[in-house]
Parts: C-alpha cells; structure tokens; sequence
C-alpha cells in the first residue's frame, strides 16, 4: 500500500495543495502530511472520505488499481477471474492475450 503516491498524484492531477486539502477535509496539515509521506497510515473512514473528496474509489487510494475513475457496474466473477489472468501474465506476453480476446469477442453469438 502507497497511499502516499496516491495522494500526491491525486494533488498534482487536481491543482490542489496540501493545505486546501487538510481545510477542505478537516484534518491537521501535519497528518495530512504524514499521509503524503507514508509516515501514517489513514484510518478506513479518512481512505473514504479521500476517495470521496476525488471522485475516486478507495482501492485507488489504496493503489489495489490505477483506475482513477469508479466503474459504473462490477466485476463478475468471471471478469475478475480474466483479470486475474491478465495481470499474471509475463508484460511481454499480454499483447496476445489481448488478441486472443479480440478474436474470441468477434465470434456471433447464434442463439
């Protein structure tokens, strides 16, 4: 867990600084600073307000994803299971997986 990264990116892209952040959010610049720097670890509720205060999710304070933007419906179990596979395959072997699923996606469905 890097909430630290998380949070600084999340200043950069946003414009916003650590003093607006901890006014906006009621908390002491010194804690939000500890944040910034991974010296302190936010409890859970502070994660949702962050997350919240962002327009994101908690998993991406958290860093569990690099998708900024919440997704409108979940995954399946099966979607989740793909991307299990996804993320564990060698960098260099992913661009066929890719291509697999391209091919696989184009087949109609005759029922």
């Amino acid at each position: 867990m890097n909430i630290g990264n998380q949070l600084r990116k999340l200043l950069e892209q946003d414009g916003i600084t650590q003093k607006q952040l901890a006014k906006d959010l009621s908390i002491s610049t010194t804690t939000l600073n500890g944040y910034v720097k991974n010296r302190r670890q936010p409890d859970a509720t502070t994660v949702i307000r962050l997350a919240s205060y962002f327009h994101t999710t908690t998993d991406y304070i958290y860093g569990l994803t690099t998708l900024r933007e919440p997704m409108d419906t979940p995954y399946n179990a099966d979607e989740r299971h793909l991307v299990n596979i996804y993320r564990n395959i060698p960098k260099d072997k992913r661009p066929l997986f890719v291509e697999t699923g391209k091919t696989f996606s184009s087949f109609k469905d005759n029922e």
